[in-house]
């Protein structure tokens, strides 16, 4: 008939996630899924961590930050008490919640711009 297309129509679902990847991206896939157990010893209490991530990255990044001890704090410059983050976004975040009064703090200046 007119209008009328003979190839299978939709249902209207979407095919399962995964359905267009072949089965080594697939693997690949499941293979970054969690959890992601951090093992290293919390030198606080001497036990494992035991901090769980779902993925690889986050996990990676919590042992780099967390458990590395070479690492150089990043210190608040207004809080009487010494006030320490692992990582400089944790300052600029704490920065602009606590002390709003300091403008600007941890943005940079564009090319030929001055604050």
């Amino acid at each position: 008939m007119k209008g009328e297309s003979t190839s299978p129509r939709s249902t209207g679902s979407p095919p399962p996630a995964g359905a267009d990847l072949s089965p080594s991206a697939l693997a690949a896939r499941n293979s970054q899924a969690g959890p992601h157990k951090c093992s290293r010893i919390n030198p606080s209490t001497g036990k494992p961590c035991n901090t769980i991530f779902s993925r690889p990255y986050d996990l990676t990044r919590h042992e780099d930050t967390i458990h590395n001890n070479r690492k150089e704090k990043a210190k608040c410059p207004m809080c009487r008490e010494e006030k320490t983050f692992s990582r400089t976004d944790a300052l600029t975040r704490h920065m602009r919640v606590v002390h709003p009064e300091v403008e600007n703090f941890g943005k940079r200046a564009r090319k030929g711009e001055s604050f």
